[in-house]
């Protein structure tokens, strides 16, 4: 048997509702009792090798593959560093990309809407032409195209999280230079999509809602752009129930928009995990699903 291996002092003054610490702990025992594998610095760290084997991936619907397709280099964050969420996205929509019929009966639910099609399902995906956008580095965790039921395209911007919470801007960086310059796109884009309310703009650029608006933005920009094809556009946002960091957020989000006609949608895995079993295809699916479920899915106090 191996070891749980060290874990981080210091996760409960990162987060004091203590479900990082519970998550790192969750990942370590995972890797202990799943896999069977040795860990690397910290109990929630692969070593190299089981990394660039694609051991923090989903063994099926070849997800390694597309992994070592977008990034065929070895990033320790990514490859492993099973706490972290940049790998999440590819385990949780490679799989829903094989069979896009089954992802269309799962947003449709989610949206509730009758979507004729999904037509594309992309990983950590922004629209080519950044400067006719947000002219920054945004980008979408995961992307569905679909076609609504009125025969127009629509767009589903997916964030993905899991343990994290907000984060403080970065001194002198690009991001910081636009979220102080009230003439940026930011402010443009909020001020043309006319989604939230007037006082909104005084509290969306800080920490605590910056990168949802953020997302938010870069799929209203895409609405906004004069030669779109895309006439509907959805935020959501996927994180597990004991993040409470955006459980919090998201409620208050909501809270400073005007309406919410499937613009923004916070979305726990442990319901998301739901609507994947109720439309379930087949056996293999099933055994995707019921991995899910034991990576992710932590229960603490």
């Amino acid at each position: 048997m191996q070891e749980i291996g060290n874990q981080y002092p210091r996760d409960n003054t990162s987060d004091p509702s203590g479900f990082l610490k519970s998550a790192r702990l969750h990942q370590s025992i995972y890797r202990v009792q799943v896999l069977n594998l040795p860990c690397g610095d910290y109990g929630n760290y692969l070593t190299k090798e089981d990394g660039e084997q694609g051991r923090n991936f989903y063994d099926g619907f070849e997800v390694f593959a597309a992994l070592r397709e977008r990034y065929p280099n070895y990033s320790k964050p990514l490859y492993s560093n099973m706490l972290r969420s940049e790998h999440i996205p590819f385990n949780m929509f490679v799989p829903l990309d094989k069979d896009k019929e089954y992802c269309r009966k799962v947003f449709a639910d989610v949206l509730n809407i009758d979507i004729i099609s999904v037509d594309a399902i992309k990983i950590e995906y922004a629209p080519l032409g950044k400067e006719k956008y947000l002219n920054d580095n945004t980008s979408f965790d995961a992307y569905i195209e679909y076609t609504h039921n009125d025969g127009a395209k629509g767009v589903i911007g997916i964030e993905v999280k899991y343990t994290q919470r907000a984060y403080s801007l970065i001194a002198k960086s690009r991001e910081e230079i636009a979220i102080k310059d009230k003439n940026s796109l930011y402010y443009k884009v909020t001020h043309n999509c006319q989604l939230y309310k007037p006082e909104a703009i005084d509290v969306l650029p800080t920490d605590k809602f910056r990168q949802v608006w953020r997302n938010h933005l870069l799929g209203e920009s895409m609405l906004l752009a004069g030669d779109s094809k895309f006439k509907h556009f959805t935020s959501l946002t996927l994180f597990p129930l004991g993040n409470s960091h955006f459980i919090e957020t998201s409620k208050e989000y909501i809270d400073l928009l005007l309406s919410n006609d499937n613009k923004f949608i916070a979305l726990t895995y442990e319901i998301f995990f739901e609507l994947l079993s109720k439309y379930c295809p087949n056996d293999n699916y099933k055994d995707w699903i019921d991995y899910l479920r034991r990576r992710y899915i932590v229960f603490f106090d």
